[in-house]
């Protein structure tokens, strides 16, 4: 067990924090954190709770600063990224992002994913239901009978494209009784069949192309996000029965007929509500054994109102240049929509100091919170005497003293907190 974790169930007001966590109050304010301090309190909180969270912060790159020094406690973190929303037509696209997205989204559907960390970005942005994305998901296994057209025809609805050889994630290849389905980027599932029947489930290192594993099933979860609820041409009439300004009317047939021909990936955020009727955002996807913490309320409040107020900017602007505005951006999630979402989630408030009301959960919040106390001294350095009476003046109170190694900045940083 780490040691800044082991000692946590002593303190007093961290075991009836985690009572009141156990028994499922909330909403819950922590104020008191430095920034490591909220780092220490929502894993501890996960450890003891045993249970997944979800941090929501207000901008990546605090983010990625609490990735890093959540990192130290050597448990596997996933970062949901925002997804991009173009407002012009591109011919290639990169699925990098897309591919981190469901990534994410499968481990938590999964329940592997233990932490989660994303931005009030991401969560406010619409997406394909969690019903419909995983509608199609299989199940095999060996002995199963299944024919391969069929097979062929479900991993197209999975978003998986075929190649004749695959090469990366979210490609499948067929040959003769073989399939080979890329569920990563580094390996893959090989079906063998006889006939209609399933022979054989291995895995297998897409590099080498050599079996890595005999599996007695397999799961083939979807490729990206971005799947169909229907057909091309019931989206079409969709679009085309959309009242458009007369400036823009040639575009949307041209659009119309490119994703008759199948090149519509790009066009989804630009016609967003004709592919999907209805939409969830990532706090739909996690279930309720999930603890949400958000941090910095107030930031994530001002950053919500501040992607508001740019969209509709955004929005204007489109059109008055005469161009179609994603409807993406349209009706996109706003904080008051967050703000409900997150009434059905047990949340953990983080914050550095005792802040006031922002709305009426963050006054349930206070009202149910804790006040902790941590803070950060100067480093040592090569004034070890200093650093000698320090613990000496420490060890004769009542405080526990915790001394660690100096292996990384999230260490060094984390330990002053106990010095």
């Amino acid at each position: 067990m780490n040691p800044l974790i082991k000692n946590m169930p002593n303190v007093k007001k961290f075991s009836n924090y985690m009572f009141d966590v156990k028994t499922k109050k909330t909403p819950i304010m922590l104020s008191g954190l430095t920034d490591l301090g909220k780092v220490h309190m929502a894993y501890s909180t996960r450890f003891y709770a045993e249970k997944p969270i979800c941090i929501v912060t207000y901008n990546e790159l605090q983010a990625k600063k609490l990735m890093k020094d959540l990192d130290f406690f050597g448990e596997s973190i996933d970062f949901f990224p925002k997804r991009e929303i173009l407002t012009f037509d591109y011919i290639a696209e990169s699925k990098d992002l897309l591919f981190q997205r469901i990534s994410v989204l499968n481990k938590i559907v999964e329940k592997k994913s233990k932490i989660v960390i994303t931005t009030i970005e991401a969560v406010m942005q619409k997406m394909i239901t969690k019903e419909k994305l995983y509608q199609f998901v299989m199940k095999l296994k060996n002995g199963d009978t299944i024919s391969l057209s069929d097979l062929k025809e479900r991993l197209v609805r999975l978003g998986y494209e075929r190649y004749d050889l695959i090469e990366g994630k979210g490609q499948f290849s067929v040959r003769g009784g073989i399939v080979d389905i890329a569920t990563s980027y580094e390996s893959g599932v090989r079906i063998e069949f006889w006939g209609d029947e399933i022979d054989s489930i291995r895995k297998f290192s897409i590099m080498s192309q050599r079996t890595t594993e005999m599996l007695e099933e397999a799961e083939i979860f979807p490729a990206y996000e971005f799947l169909l609820e229907t057909d091309l041409n019931t989206i079409c009439e969709k679009i085309a029965n959309k009242t458009y300004p007369n400036s823009v009317q040639e575009k949307v047939q041209t659009d119309i007929e490119q994703i008759k021909n199948g090149n519509y990936v790009s066009k989804i955020d630009k016609y967003f509500d004709c592919f999907y009727e209805q939409t969830d955002t990532l706090l739909d996807y996690l279930d309720q054994d999930f603890i949400l913490f958000l941090d910095e309320i107030e930031k994530i409040k001002t950053r919500a109102e501040g992607l508001s107020k740019d969209n509709e900017n955004l929005i204007q602007d489109l059109i008055d240049k005469n161009k179609i505005a994603p409807t993406s951006f349209i009706n996109q999630k706003d904080y008051v929509a967050f703000s409900d979402k997150i009434k059905n989630k047990q949340t953990i408030y983080l914050e550095k100091q005792d802040i006031g009301f922002v709305d009426k959960q963050s006054m349930h919040a206070k009202r149910n919170g804790y006040s902790f106390s941590y803070r950060e001294v100067n480093f040592f350095r090569s004034s070890m005497d200093l650093l000698f009476q320090k613990l000496q003046k420490e060890t004769n109170t009542t405080k526990q003293t915790v001394v660690l190694r100096w292996k990384h900045r999230a260490l060094q940083k984390i330990s002053r907190n106990f010095i």
